[in-house]
């Protein structure tokens, strides 16, 4: 079943938050907690074969407090056309030429005014639950400033191929410090990713001098004020394209994260070592690096989520899953 099936079969099911049981960390009651309005920017060009999956598993939700902004930098492929006959569920949609990525999200979130905060990518979906999961998560436990849920990937035939089956630990020494990168721990989902307004405000948005990574570098500045949390389910998935690279995936991407932690502290030397080895030392760093962190996870026990603190590695991927990798790879 294709991600898009999936996702038309999932969006009439209804979560229910009864249940009881004393969590980790006691949440708000289920009859004082307001649904969150979340504000969610999709900024995009030339993604035709993509974008009406990508919106679809946004509006399909019928999250009863959305804020949905669409930015198209001006695409000449029919995406623009596209977009303006189905904007039903959008809250602003503008097609006009741009400065770059983030600088069209940057004029997306003005638009906006949810005091939950995400943008995906025209060619990304998320999954038919996130959108009810993030509110839920964020009414019940006030304290919780940023999430990332499990990482997830879709092929060029919107086949859901991979789940991370581990919720890793996300140190938010580790990030303020650069670490979460290629070459080291690796990068961090971004559309698995949602936050609190006031933590985009206290960190101050977009520095758009990075043309190219200014997601790492909000990372990094989100990181001097909040922890990220884990949540132990997939909330979007990032669309592979095979050879077809993605700002992400380029070099120019890369010299720009090297260049933003340059001033930063290195990691440790037998970190960088062990990585520095090949493919196969990086993972093992990943596996053998464990931190007590944060995690939002659902018991089925009294249907409800929990807030703990577990020690975890920082890997996204257990033992068995690398030893399948392996095997695929022949």
């Amino acid at each position: 079943m294709t991600t898009a099936n999936f996702t038309r079969r999932c969006w009439v099911t209804e979560m229910n938050p009864g249940g009881n049981g004393p969590p980790a960390m006691s949440p708000v009651s289920a009859e004082s907690r307001p649904t969150p309005r979340i504000a969610l920017v999709t900024a995009c060009r030339n993604m035709r074969p993509w974008i009406g999956e990508t919106i679809g598993s946004v509006v399909g939700q019928v999250y009863p407090a959305l804020d949905y902004s669409v930015v198209d930098g001006a695409s000449n492929d029919g995406t623009r056309e596209w977009l303006e006959a189905n904007r039903t569920g959008m809250s602003h949609f503008v097609s006009e030429r741009d400065e770059g990525q983030y600088h069209a999200i940057a004029k997306g979130i003005a638009f906006t005014k949810g005091e939950i905060m995400g943008w995906l990518n025209g060619d990304d979906v998320l999954m038919p639950w996130a959108l009810r999961t993030v509110g839920r998560i964020f009414a019940e436990f006030p304290e919780v400033q940023w999430i990332i849920g499990l990482p997830s990937f879709l092929n060029v035939m919107s086949e859901c191929v991979l789940v991370s089956p581990h919720a890793a630990a996300y140190p938010r020494e580790f990030i303020r410090n650069g670490w979460f990168r290629e070459g080291l721990l690796g990068y961090l989902n971004q559309e698995n990713m949602f936050w609190r307004r006031s933590l985009w405000e206290k960190a101050g948005g977009f520095d758009l001098k990075w043309k190219w990574a200014a997601d790492y570098d909000l990372w990094i500045r989100f990181a001097q004020h909040a922890e990220l949390v884990a949540v132990a389910t997939p909330l979007a998935a990032f669309r592979g394209r095979g050879a077809e690279n993605r700002s992400r995936q380029s070099t120019a991407y890369a010299d720009e994260v090297n260049l933003r932690c340059a001033s930063l502290p290195a990691a440790p030397l037998h970190w960088r070592l062990l990585a520095g080895s090949g493919k196969a030392g990086e993972m093992l760093l990943r596996l053998l690096v464990r931190r007590t962190a944060p995690l939002v996870a659902h018991a089925l026990r009294g249907d409800r989520w929990q807030l703990l603190r577990s020690r975890r590695s920082v890997s996204r991927y257990d033992l068995a899953r690398l030893r399948l990798e392996r095997q695929l790879r022949g």
